[in-house]
């Protein structure tokens, strides 16, 4: 998957595609549509065969993308405190790149009109952001890199992945055959959550030696490496795919001022817009979550790593739990458990700086956004028209940016005024807790449309 949204089985890899693919004939025929006329507006008919090849690619991809987000992105402010900035600056290069590679990321309706085609714009863009981490690598192996082409080349990264997550999101769901979409996802998105782990630890543990040996920067250098590597083979996996739909029928441009009168009516716009509140709100402590750890704490990689790994972990365990909430209370329902739960995520951070108090509040936080990210991603599918969906996300992701952009400010200008120590970044947590409590009277305004609910079996995400 690009980088719309963490996308997330119990199983073996192999076992999960499997899993994943397994259709019948007959299904696949209704499906497919047979008598579909070719043209860019309608459905090409695709061979089961081919059906098989997309849903297995779409499946590996995903697991290239997770390697890429554990060992990359993840990794970002820690670099930015390798190379010696301060931990304010640090924690910015979490955000600060990521709204300009929103801004950025304008531009790709533009190259859509001009090639019709969502897999070629998913395809360069996906290359592009393999190829923004070789100059990290290059960076990190010389020791030095300047703060100015360090937020340069990780707006690069930001702008290249934003840029792939609205066209992928059209495009997948004319990939993925409606009758196992859901049965598809909900195994998909908890194996990804397994390689995001993986990614996490193998970066967590080449950072550790290197530090003990004395060469902390020439291990940054190999995790951006294989970062690039990994997003280099996903770039290969997402062209292997076929395009049933290059342009769905009946796109069009959804523009602001239209988007803006949705969130006081429209069931996608009151998602969206709580989306954003509780993004801005989250994104005050997140981005100084490293900082605090690293800088203040003095934790070593190891630590910081389990405690990383600890989140994405939990996700992965309360996922099958969530599905059942979903199936059996629907989708508004889970959202409501991720929503109220949010907000006591980041006052667990300010509890205690012992290893073991934070230990526990990763584990809460991932199950918390665990519940929050599967309940969203799903909503939007179903609230948010196909013909609609690339516009619609391409405005969401500037605007999620920004939310991003002004909570991580918001933190920043906090923990300058709180002066240094722990003590300052304990502030940022409680103010990032409370502001994401005042997000709840926008979270009961979002509905589920009940007649289109998304049914989750239990042997989906067993």
């Amino acid at each position: 998957m690009s980088s719309a949204s963490p996308d997330p089985s119990n199983t073996t890899p192999g076992d999960a595609v499997r899993v994943g693919v397994a259709c019948t004939g007959t299904e696949l025929g209704q499906e497919l549509g047979t008598g579909a006329k070719r043209s860019t507006g309608t459905p090409r008919p695709r061979r089961a065969a081919v059906v098989r090849h997309d849903l297995r690619a779409v499946w590996l991809d995903g697991i290239a993308w997770s390697i890429m987000v554990g060992m990359g992105e993840t990794y970002f402010p820690a670099f930015a405190l390798g190379l010696g900035l301060d931990p304010v600056w640090a924690g910015l290069v979490a955000t600060v790149p990521m709204v300009l590679g929103a801004l950025l990321q304008l531009s790709a309706p533009v190259w859509l009109e001009r090639w019709r085609s969502h897999r070629r714009l998913v395809v360069a863009c996906a290359a592009l952001q393999a190829a923004s981490c070789l100059p990290l690598a290059i960076g990190a192996w010389r020791g030095h890199m300047d703060a100015t082409w360090l937020y340069a080349w990780v707006t690069v990264y930001w702008a290249a992945g934003l840029g792939t997550a609205p066209a992928w999101g059209t495009w997948v769901e004319t990939i993925v055959p409606a009758r196992v979409r859901i049965h598809y996802f909900a195994r998909r998105n908890r194996m990804l959550y397994v390689f995001q782990v993986v990614g996490v630890v193998a970066a967590g543990w080449m950072l550790q030696v290197g530090g003990r040996t004395g060469h902390l920067m020439h291990a940054f250098a190999l995790v951006f490496l294989f970062a690039g590597l990994a997003r280099a083979i996903s770039a290969c996996l997402l062209a292997s795919q076929s395009e049933p739909t290059p342009m769905p029928e009946g796109m069009r441009a959804v523009g602001g001022r239209e988007l803006l009168a949705r969130f006081a009516h429209g069931d996608d716009g009151r998602l969206i817009l709580y989306m954003l509140a509780l993004q801005l709100s989250a994104q005050v402590a997140i981005p100084f979550f490293t900082p605090y750890v690293l800088e203040s704490l003095h934790f070593s990689y190891l630590e910081y790593t389990i405690l990383l790994a600890a989140a994405v972990a939990s996700r992965f365990v309360f996922l099958p739990w969530f599905g059942r909430i979903a199936r059996g209370r629907g989708l508004r329902a889970l959202l409501v458990v991720g929503g109220v739960t949010v907000p006591i995520a980041s006052l667990l951070w300010a509890v205690s700086t012992r290893f073991e108090v934070l230990l526990v509040a990763q584990l809460f936080a991932g199950a918390a956004f665990a519940a929050y990210e599967l309940a969203s991603f799903l909503l939007l599918f179903q609230a948010v028209a196909l013909r609609e969906r690339t516009s619609i996300l391409t405005t969401y992701h500037v605007a999620n940016s920004l939310a991003i952009f002004g909570g991580s400010m918001l933190g920043a200008a906090i923990l300058s005024e709180a002066g240094s120590g722990s003590r300052a970044f304990v502030v940022v947590f409680v103010v990032s807790a409370a502001l994401r409590a005042l997000t709840w009277p926008l979270l009961w305004r979002v509905r589920e449309r009940r007649g289109n609910a998304l049914k989750i079996p239990l042997s989906d995400v067993r």
